[in-house]
């Protein structure tokens, strides 16, 4: 059991004066409301769960700042005890109590009490405490650690300004237009100059070192990338748990290194919580480990991705499948032991070494707790699963066959009541990569036409400013 004594627990109260949140947002086939959705049910967790919201923040002076381009829930239970890391794409529309709605990625813009009131309203979730780190801390924490190790499962290639903070004049966004100053290295750009740029090439799935700088444009980069912005909350994940990982080898968290760390990144960092609850969470996280750390993402509710005018591109989620979602996703029975989830062990006859990680993070991604891996003895043309349950009841086999796309005929049933359930064997044609395989979460539709007029709606009583909206890129 974990202890979470020093923390205060309270529920987030939702404003009361009814407001009309979608004046002057053009309908289309994606989106037709009138009036703000109905808030979604509370959902019911242990007594004692401690929600953290974890917020990456780009502070650049864009709309206003402090747009959160990540949005991680870590819910933590501490009798199971395990902690569930819960991704919200930035882009998801929701409704901002009080404002409008918009793109999440904006509520926190407007402090942190509007942040709490939007996470309670769209996903039933109170959030006790936050995080918000902007890019330099990310930067330069990778860089304390001496870099991180991650697995990657989708090939990347992003060319990317040098400095992040940089931002590119429109009308020549490839030369520097004024004198500029890099943040991290003190280079002077001058005007005339091509602008200074490093890219993160990630040709295929395997395992990589990433830098400071690599880490930021790897949880970042979505332009071009198949997935986009769904994509990219999967990598944001994998950053927090090679973060945490690469912490315990460096024997970081301790009660004699943590408070000198804290100092020097305390300027980069925005937080309600003290010192002593950090110093508390990251001891008992050391003591955790990683197998009690469970992934989940909100796209799996089901999303439309769709252009909202004056909004922008936004990702609708099926606001009915969401309190049955969490529920499921964020409720752990206090019979499932720590490292939940189905054992299997992992068979690399890829022929490629140093692949069987890759086909490991897959199924972890996938709530399979991996128990070994080693390389097989052959190379094998197509990848098998060897069945060794002793029932079709709660079988993962339709999640595999859908997941790694596999025919009937791929699937060996030998019973054997062992602690093992599945061996997957990893063919040359295992795809690692979760969009080329797996039915996609997110559907399509065209953006409005322009001939189209606004939806009509009774003005609100006392209006407000309109919401920072969230940038194109990011």
């Amino acid at each position: 059991m974990l202890d979470l004594s020093a923390f205060v627990l309270r529920q987030v109260a939702l404003p009361s004066v009814p407001v009309t949140a979608t004046s002057g947002i053009v309908p289309s086939e994606a989106f037709s409301l009138t009036t703000a959705p109905p808030p979604v049910p509370a959902i019911r967790l242990r007594a004692g769960t401690v929600n953290i919201a974890l917020l990456g923040v780009d502070t650049r002076p864009i709309q206003g700042g402090l747009l959160t381009d990540v949005i991680i829930i870590a819910s933590i239970d501490p009798y199971v005890p395990a902690v569930t890391l819960l991704s919200i794409p930035r882009d998801t529309l929701v409704y901002v109590p009080g404002y409008r709605m918009g793109k999440v990625n904006t509520a926190f813009a407007r402090g942190p009490e509007v942040f709490r009131q939007t996470m309670k309203y769209n996903f039933g979730l109170d959030v006790h405490y936050y995080a918000a780190i902007n890019f330099a801390a990310l930067v330069n924490g990778v860089d304390t650690l001496s870099g991180i190790e991650i697995v990657a499962l989708c090939p990347i290639y992003h060319v990317f300004p040098k400095d992040p903070y940089y931002l590119a004049d429109p009308a020549a966004p490839l030369t520097v237009t004024v004198p500029y100053t890099d943040t991290f290295t003190g280079e002077v750009w001058m005007p005339g100059q091509l602008v200074p740029t490093l890219t993160i090439a990630i040709p295929q799935a395997g395992v990589y070192q990433l830098n400071g700088l690599q880490a930021l444009a790897y949880v970042r980069a979505r332009a071009g990338i198949p997935g986009g912005d769904v994509d990219r909350t999967r990598r944001a994940q994998q950053i927090v748990r090679a973060l945490l990982n690469r912490a315990r080898q460096k024997g970081i968290l301790t009660l004699a290194r943590l408070p000198v760390l804290y100092d020097q990144f305390k300027r980069h960092v925005r937080t309600d919580l003290t010192l002593e609850q950090i110093l508390s969470l990251a001891l008992q996280a050391d003591r955790l480990g990683d197998a009690a750390i469970r992934s989940r993402y909100l796209d799996e509710v089901g999303m439309t991705s769709a252009v909202l005018e004056p909004v922008g591109a936004v990702l609708i989620p099926n606001r009915e499948n969401i309190a049955p979602f969490l529920q499921k996703a964020l409720f752990v029975p206090l019979n499932q032991r720590t490292g939940e989830g189905i054992p299997v062990e992992v068979w690399n006859a890829t022929g490629r070494r140093n692949f069987g990680p890759v086909v490991a993070e897959r199924l972890r991604e996938l709530g399979f707790r991996v128990l070994s891996i080693q390389d097989a003895a052959e190379v094998y043309t197509q990848t098998k699963v060897i069945d060794f349950t002793t029932t079709k009841k709660g079988s993962a086999i339709p999640l595999l066959q859908r997941a790694l796309n596999l025919r009937p005929e791929s699937v060996i049933a030998q019973p054997n009541p062992g602690e093992t359930r599945y061996r997957i064997i990893a063919g040359r044609d295992f795809e690692a990569c979760y969009h080329k395989t797996t039915p996609a979460n997110v559907r399509q539709v065209p953006r409005p036409t322009p001939a189209a007029t606004p939806i009509g709606a009774t003005p609100t009583p006392t209006p407000a400013a309109p919401a920072p909206e969230g940038k194109t890129e990011g």
